[in-house]
């Protein structure tokens, strides 16, 4: 689980630049608690009943506009929201700890105040796969589909963030020694010098690493398309803890590797599961290869018109 924060924090930073302005649909307010939140519609025009809207939720601490190119697409067809988390963007502090549960409730009180009704196909990019696996876990009956979009691993049980380490040929007195000191001296660095709404979100993802997402994943997967969307691509800003006695893109693959194995094994068991693995793409595949994230979302529309359709029959 230790690389996996390292990567999530150091990716988080990077991105923190915003990329260019919407060009298309409308930017609004909506009050939640008191708070006003930034919210991005467009392809409203699509919106009917039993077609499910496509709802984006961002990354750690990242704004709404990584999925410009996605939305300027798929709202062609399709109804789609995204919004910016409290403290982020222009969406005032609402001074709540982001709880998965605290902000699948205020996602949920918003898309429905827009008379945007379920189903809903969620896509979500790294840490924001948190947030929509709980809101399945929440509200199953109301999900058409979800796309994560390299999320933060999910599926990580206790001990599984050794195991890269571990094949590469480290003994595990190696892996504690170049975690335990060097690891609080960084946490305590970043919540001392980067924005609160980082810090906070941080911490949340710091809880439910150590209680293994259970309160993301409190209910099965329900059997709706579920597609995983991986960056092949190695980090051009890589952690910056110096010189190590490994290779850090050896690491980099070999993690990539096991997190694919439990991705499928959580697929398998459904109909419309799929993953995507984009060789050069880096951590915002949204970004970086749009395409297919677009042809992700197109297919899991496709498929859940199947499933509609069956039922239809049925």
């Amino acid at each position: 689980m230790r690389n996996e924060t390292y990567r999530t924090v150091f990716s988080a930073i990077v991105i923190m630049i915003c990329i260019s302005s919407f060009s298309f649909g409308q930017k609004e307010f909506i009050t939640v608690n008191g708070k006003k939140i930034e919210i991005f519609t467009s392809g409203f025009e699509n919106n009917q009943n039993d077609k499910p809207v496509v709802v984006f939720e961002n990354g750690m601490a990242s704004k709404l506009d990584s999925w410009k190119t996605v939305m300027d697409e798929i709202s062609k067809t399709s109804a789609t929201f995204s919004y910016n988390r409290p403290r982020i963007g222009e969406s005032e502090n609402d001074s709540i700890p982001p709880t998965t549960k605290h902000i699948i409730e205020n996602l949920r009180k918003m898309i429905l105040e827009k008379g945007l009704k379920p189903p809903y196909l969620l896509v979500s990019h790294s840490f924001g796969g948190a947030y929509i696996r709980s809101f399945a876990s929440s509200y199953p009956d109301e999900i058409a589909g979800l796309i994560f979009v390299d999320p933060i691993d999910f599926t990580k049980k206790k001990g599984d963030g050794d195991l890269p380490y571990l094949e590469i040929g480290l003994t595990q007195y190696q892996i504690d020694s170049m975690f335990a000191k060097p690891y609080k001296k960084f946490k305590e660095k970043l919540y001392a010098d980067m924005p609160n709404f980082y810090v906070e979100e941080v911490k949340i993802s710091s809880k439910l690493t150590a209680t293994e997402f259970k309160e993301c994943d409190s209910t099965p997967l329900p059997d709706v398309p579920v597609h995983f969307i991986m960056a092949g691509g190695y980090p051009k800003t890589p952690d910056d803890r110096g010189e190590t006695i490994f290779d850090k893109q050896k690491l980099f693959r070999i993690d990539n590797n096991q997190k694919m194995k439990r991705w499928i094994a959580l697929l398998e068991p459904l109909k419309y599961g799929k993953l995507f693995y984009c060789s050069n793409s880096g951590h915002y595949v949204q970004t970086d290869d749009p395409e297919t994230v677009i042809s992700s979302i197109k297919l899991a529309l496709i498929d859940y018109a199947k499933i509609q359709k069956v039922k239809t029959i049925q």
